[in-house]
């Protein structure tokens, strides 16, 4: 389902209004609990362990429906009745007959003869003899549509596919597909998910924020609520992750964002100073409270993705090196996955590349991807360590209190080396004994009380390292590599360092335009999206003619 909301209600006005109406269902609930971080733009909320979905679209009518792309079933126009009551003008009415298909049927709240005949003139059909106004989009004429941002996958078609990575991004994207039916075989060169950068310990989920909201800015915050949703409906709570909040400490005078009073419309706000004083910091220290982040250990998300229950099926496969991509002729059109020796691995009619550096081997025209290598420092937690409560990033980050089978542990870094030659897929990355010092500094940055008390601990660090890999724009590339001359060939790669706040986002998107569902994200930023957009340093493909 998708919603419009030009200014959302409170959660205290929509917890006051279920309980005069006596609704106390479990929807009800479930949906209060996620009734946060609601600023402009568009959320997914989740019902019924993922079956049920909401996609809740913040912002005005005109410049929302722009954003909007789906065949709806059915529609209802409300909020006539509301303090400021939406006119519904031939625009606004135009505007959603494009979201119509041909027995498309729609009711309103309201009755009025302006109204019908804005609709009829729009090859509305209207039913006489209802209660209210109730229509069918039946128009004597062939209806014009935009085209789609992708073409989505013919009904008729097999619903099976093969995805090359078994990281966030590839489990995210299989698991996404799984949920809508399909049959799923996931390719990686290590023996076990989550071989590549996403097995490192932990990581934070934890939204970008900016003077003016900027693209990354909206990408994170819609990234951060799938992310908490799919980790609340799979993980064990405190030991695979913890919804803990995230102070950001912004050093060397990072302008802060424009925040609310109490931080219900964004899900952040300038952080008080005892949160400062628990962390060390002065009361004039500049920081701001995420209070719905957290940390996960990305390797326990791949894995339940990967054993979820969903309709469709995701088969692993490890240690399969694939070493290139072909496709066949005839009417299938199906995609192999081949090894070294040009021997078969897996085919498939969709053929999606996840595998972060090793991606652009694959994806031919190549796109433009850049390794970066980090590394991870931690320890085991000591009694004179004088450790924050929650996490706290801004200069690299620290995450302390990571429970383990030997205490609790501390995690600080990464370092961000870019230009490193990508690593073998299936490779383990070796660590660097100066990285360590590198996480120290940043460190004594972020935290200089907390840096102070852990005194020499070189002695006591362990290391963790992996090979990310980024755009020249620093935005993901998902979506079909080539659709004219590569029909069904599809990237999900260049998650940078945020993998946990987008990687199970673009796996969703990417699913929404194969299936043609509703995208999880604005138009407008779905193409900014497209793995096929030109990019600085690559041409747009030549056409046909």
């Amino acid at each position: 389902m998708v919603a419009i909301e030009p200014r959302p209600v409170a959660l205290a006005a929509l917890q006051q209004h279920l309980a005069s109406t006596g609704d106390s269902s479990a929807q009800a609930q479930q949906l209060c609990a996620q009734w946060w971080g609601l600023a402009p733009g568009f959320h997914r909320l989740s019902f019924e362990e993922g079956r049920v979905e909401l996609t809740l679209c913040v912002g005005e009518l005109p410049d929302t429906l722009r954003e909007l792309q789906l065949e709806a079933d059915s529609l209802w126009l409300c909020g006539t009745t509301s303090p400021d009551p939406i006119a519904w003008d031939e625009g606004l009415l135009k505007a959603l007959a494009r979201l119509c298909r041909r027995g498309s049927r729609l009711a309103s709240d309201t009755d009025t003869p302006a109204l019908r005949e804005g609709l009829g003139r729009l090859g509305f059909a209207l039913e006489a003899n209802t209660s209210g106004l109730q229509a069918c989009y039946q128009p004597p004429w062939e209806p014009r549509r935009a085209p789609p941002l992708v073409t989505a996958w013919p009904q008729d078609a097999a619903r099976e596919a093969v995805v090359i990575g078994g990281g966030l991004s590839g489990l995210g994207t299989a698991y996404a597909l799984a949920r809508r039916g399909w049959q799923v075989t996931v390719l990686d060169a290590c023996a076990e998910p989550a071989g590549g950068a996403s097995g490192l310990p932990v990581g934070l989920f934890s939204p970008h924020v900016s003077p003016d909201d900027n693209r990354i800015s909206r990408l994170t915050r819609t990234g951060l609520r799938i992310t908490r949703q799919t980790a609340q409906r799979l993980l064990v709570e405190q030991q695979d992750w913890a919804p803990s909040g995230v102070l950001e400490h912004r050093v060397h005078g990072k302008a802060g964002p424009r925040l609310d009073a109490d931080g219900e419309a964004t899900g952040s706000e300038e952080a008080r100073a005892a949160l400062k004083q628990a962390a060390g910091l002065s009361p004039d220290a500049p920081a701001t409270w995420h209070r719905h982040s957290g940390w996960v250990r990305p390797a326990r998300l791949v894995q339940a993705l990967l054993s979820a229950p969903v309709p469709g099926h995701i088969t692993w496969q490890g240690r399969c090196r694939v070493s290139r991509l072909q496709r066949q002729d005839g009417p299938e059109g199906l995609w192999l996955a081949l090894d070294e020796a040009g021997q078969p691995l897996a085919r498939a009619a969709l053929m999606v590349v996840a595998a972060g550096p090793g991606s652009r081997a694959l994806a031919e025209p190549a796109v433009p991807l850049q390794a970066l290598r980090g590394q991870l420092s931690s320890a085991q937690q000591e009694a004179t360590d004088r450790l924050p409560p929650w996490p706290v990033n801004g200069q690299g980050s620290l995450i302390p209190h990571l429970p383990g089978p030997q205490g609790p542990s501390w995690h600080t870094g990464s370092t961000f080396d870019r230009g490193h030659p990508p690593q073998p897929a299936g490779e383990t990355t070796p660590c660097k004994s100066e990285d360590h010092a590198t996480n120290l500094s940043k460190l004594a940055t972020l935290l200089p009380a907390t840096a102070a008390s852990l005194g020499p601990v070189t002695d006591r660090l362990q290391a963790w390292a992996g090979i990310r890999c980024t755009s020249p724009d620093r935005l993901p590339l998902v979506g079909p590599v080539d659709p004219a001359r590569r029909p069904g060939l599809w990237l999900c790669t260049a998650l940078g360092t945020r993998g946990l706040t987008w990687g199970l986002l673009c796996g969703e998107l990417l699913a929404s335009e194969v299936v043609g569902d509703p995208l999880p994200v604005p138009l407008s930023q779905a193409r900014a999206l497209l793995a096929s957009r030109p990019a600085p340093g690559r041409q747009a493909p030549a056409s046909d003619e």
